[in-house]
């Protein structure tokens, strides 16, 4: 059988021909690609005297979700990531906003908090097309043009 992806914009655009199955398959999906990119920054910053909390969960209130059917209960749910410093302070925390964005795959809210209680927010959005690889942009809330690759080597040198 030949499945033929559509665009999130396709999706929105047109949601009464989203099926259950389709929304249910997006939202696990978005899970595994979030969860990856957890792993990634945990595996970057082991040794650097951070815990991670992953105890925080988020499901979907989007609309797409809503007209489909499926209800919080159903969904796969999606980590929030705490980085939490020695003293036991949020230095990051990772808010899964959800896969549905125009001109996007999904989009995470990264707030920085630094040990001077000044903080910083963040988007993440991934660039890739549904079910393909993640390709995720930063870029500081309140300056879309400032977007650059996401990488974890980078949020270490913010954390540090």
């Amino acid at each position: 059988m030949n499945i033929t992806r559509r665009s999130t914009s396709e999706e929105l655009a047109d949601p009464s021909a989203v099926t259950r199955e389709e929304v249910l398959s997006r939202l696990t999906e978005w899970r595994n690609r979030v969860h990856q990119l957890y792993d990634d920054i945990e595996e970057t910053l082991q040794g650097h005297d951070f815990k991670f909390d992953r105890k925080g969960k988020h499901t979907s209130t989007e609309a797409l979700v809503q007209a489909a059917g499926v209800r919080q209960d159903e969904q796969p749910q999606i980590d929030i990531l705490r980085i939490v410093r020695r003293d036991g302070t949020n230095t990051a925390v990772f808010y899964p906003q959800g896969p549905w964005i125009i001109g996007a795959n999904g989009r995470i809210d990264l707030r920085l908090s630094s040990s001077v209680g000044q903080s910083h927010a963040y988007m993440l959005v991934d660039q890739s097309g549904p079910f393909s690889d993640p390709f995720w942009i930063r870029m500081p809330i309140g300056s879309p043009f400032e977007r650059e690759p996401f990488d974890p080597k980078w949020l270490l040198s913010k954390l540090e």
